[in-house]
């Protein structure tokens, strides 16, 4: 039995030498061609022709496309994905330099992460087309751990139907998920340009948040400067909902149900006269909402002096199409927030401000001023 136990242990630890020794040699340097310098040496050229990028990996499959100047997800509705994101991605392939020949045993493509995603892998696999026409493939594995990371890193890739993989450096960093590619801005309304804030409750209850007259400072009718908000900033955050709003997801408006849920409206608007409504709802611990614009000419107002300086207004006819714009563009979906956005466009009275009244006091001083 002992004899038995001491043979597989000798087993054992020659399969693990044997593995040791695999991945040294399949990390060790080895010689590259000048040829080789560059992973995709044509593609840069290419990059304009390219209108179609596929994803593929264990987590999630989708594919971008190109209409005139513009990427959609096609797998999300057909919605806009992130211009300067997938910009940034076919450059960042492009521009992939080889570092070292690995290895083209198509045994050892699981030891570096490129056995490919139809094979049960973990890589990322990226196939750039124009029109039906392959102009790219790639299969992004494991990364290579260095030491400083702050720069370009390191990764084993293989082109799409090769069976070479190679050590590439280069800002590889592709997300796998679908939801990350979309287009997440809505918009970016300066908190300067609020004037008012209006939120409506389903009951017809409306609370109301003013500019006092002074850039990023805000109260509510009639207590202006001396509004007790619930916290400081809150005035400010709320007015500032609509500047660099990003979503968490979206959905097209047709088909969308609220159920039973209610609708809380909220109108943020401009001393330009631009307002934007809004109305949410609270479904299943996320925050729905839909937009619109107008033009509203009798919401026009002298704003403050050191806001006039900010060179943020704008002209009527720059305002009213921003309204169709955004009008155009916003209407026909349901966008997702997340907690603090969402809270701020449904906030009541009550969830704003606090009476003087109800300010806790300081507790009274027992000590007779002893001490002092």
């Amino acid at each position: 039995m002992k004899k038995k136990l001491n043979s597989l242990t000798i087993l054992f630890i020659v399969t693990l030498v044997m593995v040791v020794l695999m991945m040294f040699t399949l990390q060790r340097p080895n010689e590259v061609s000048e040829d080789y310098s560059i992973l995709f040496p044509e593609l840069f050229e290419q990059l304009n022709g390219v209108d179609t990028i596929k994803f593929k990996s264990s987590q999630d499959e989708f594919t971008l496309y190109k209409q005139d100047e513009d990427w959609f997800v096609k797998e999300r509705w057909n919605y806009s994905a992130d211009f300067n994101l997938v910009k940034r991605a076919l450059i960042d392939i492009a521009e992939a330099k080889i570092l070292e020949r690995k290895t083209a045993n198509v045994e050892h493509h699981i030891l570096l992460g490129v056995e490919g995603v139809d094979d049960g892998g973990e890589s990322i696999q990226v196939t750039m087309l124009n029109g039906e026409q392959p102009v790219a493939g790639l299969i992004l594995g494991a990364e290579r751990e260095i030491a400083n990371n702050m720069g370009p890193r390191q990764f084993y890739v293989r082109r799409s139907n090769e069976d070479s993989v190679w050590l590439a450096e280069g800002y590889l960093n592709i997300n796998p998920l679908m939801l990350n590619w979309i287009k997440s801005d809505v918009t970016n309304i300066d908190r300067a340009r609020i004037a008012q804030v209006n939120i409506i409750q389903p009951n017809g209850e409306m609370a109301t948040i003013v500019n006092i007259g002074i850039k990023d400072k805000f109260g509510v009718p009639p207590m202006l400067e001396k509004t007790i908000f619930k916290y400081e900033q809150l005035g400010y955050d709320i007015a500032g909902t609509l500047n660099q709003l990003r979503m968490e997801d979206v959905q097209p408006l047709s088909g969308f149900s609220r159920g039973d849920s209610e609708v809380v409206t909220a109108e943020f608007i401009t001393f330009d006269g631009l307002k934007v409504i809004t109305e949410t709802s609270f479904i299943d611990g996320f925050y729905y909402t839909t937009f619109k614009a107008e033009y509203d000419a009798s919401s026009v107002k002298a704003a403050p002096e050191d806001i006039q300086q900010l060179d943020v207004l704008k002209t009527v006819e720059h305002v009213k199409q921003e309204a169709n714009t955004m009008t155009e563009e916003l209407k026909p979906w349901v966008y997702r927030f997340g907690g603090f956005v969402g809270t701020n466009m449904m906030r009541a009275e009550a969830d704003i401000v606090t009476k003087s009244d109800k300010v806790i006091p300081m507790p009274a001083d027992i000590t007779g001023g002893f001490g002092r």
